[in-house]
């Protein structure tokens, strides 16, 4: 390797420290179990759960060959009920169509409490996705990448494919080692704390490290919250929560989506689709 290459290394892994560092001094980086790590569509991380991206590894290390169209994972995209998604509410309620439709929808990427980003909108925040496209007038692939999301229309191959080759190359190299504090970024989370003191972790950066760490049984990650994300959401707080506070939703509305993060871990969702859970 020559001295160039060395030097670069050696810089970006020098910053790297020095960011988590000081992101730790802050109090901003955590110790969470993986029993309260989940991503922003309720769909745990944890083995207890069923996640997607999970899902991807099991059959990958049953099967190495295993091609993306015959995938339990593609197949979970393709179904008719996935493909129909357009908001947070029948992502999270999936499985239960009337509590889908019941309270005030959410567009995917806005939440009660707030938009990730803080950003204002009178309906509800910005939009990601079909909603975004309706509500704006322009078109989101020009916005964030070329069909980016598989949730910006479910059942396209392209970004599932995208999914697929980033998930498993990102798989093969953490079996080599990680070592996130030294040499590279933490995965990050907005917490949220219900009254009881009960915390889920909600993946807002790093959710194919998150689900892959799982999937290798690591019991307990180490993240950072605050950061960029939210940070914190308290179940007490609710009437400060910004779209409660803007009147756009209830705060009987807000706490069905908060409570939801707590009550489901996915397997509820990949049951009622009567698709095979893969682990």
């Amino acid at each position: 390797m020559n001295p160039a290459t060395l030097f670069k290394r050696g810089r970006r892994a020098s910053l790297a420290i020095a960011n988590n560092l000081r992101q730790a001094l802050s109090g901003k980086v955590r110790l969470v179990s993986i029993q309260q790590v989940t991503n922003e569509y309720g769909f745990s991380m944890d083995s207890s759960g069923w996640n997607y991206f999970r899902a991807l590894l099991a059959e990958y290390d049953r099967k190495p060959n295993l091609q993306l169209e015959e995938s339990g994972f593609y197949n979970f995209f393709q179904h008719p009920r996935v493909r129909a998604v357009r908001t947070l509410n029948e992502i999270l309620f999936l499985h239960d169509p009337e509590r889908a439709c019941a309270g005030k929808q959410f567009y995917l990427g806005t939440y009660p409490w707030g938009h990730w980003s803080r950003v204002a909108s009178q309906v509800g925040g910005k939009p990601y996705g079909v909603y975004y496209d309706l509500v704006e007038g322009r078109i989101t692939r020009d916005l964030w990448g070329y069909r980016r999301n598989p949730w910006y229309e479910p059942g396209d191959p392209y970004p599932l494919r995208i999914e697929w080759d980033q998930t498993l190359a990102l798989y093969r190299s953490i079996k080599t080692g990680y070592r996130p504090f030294w040499n590279g970024s933490l995965p990050e989370v907005t917490l949220m704390v219900r009254r009881d003191g009960e915390m889920r972790a909600v993946r807002y950066n790093g959710q194919h490290r998150l689900a892959i760490l799982g999937h290798l049984g690591r019991q307990e990650l180490m993240v950072t919250a605050g950061s960029q994300s939210l940070g914190l959401v308290r179940e007490e707080d609710v009437e400060n929560w910004y779209y409660v506070q803007n009147k756009y939703c209830t705060p009987e509305e807000a706490l069905s989506i908060f409570h939801a993060f707590f009550e489901l871990n996915g397997r509820e969702r990949i049951r009622s689709l009567g698709l095979p859970q893969m682990y």
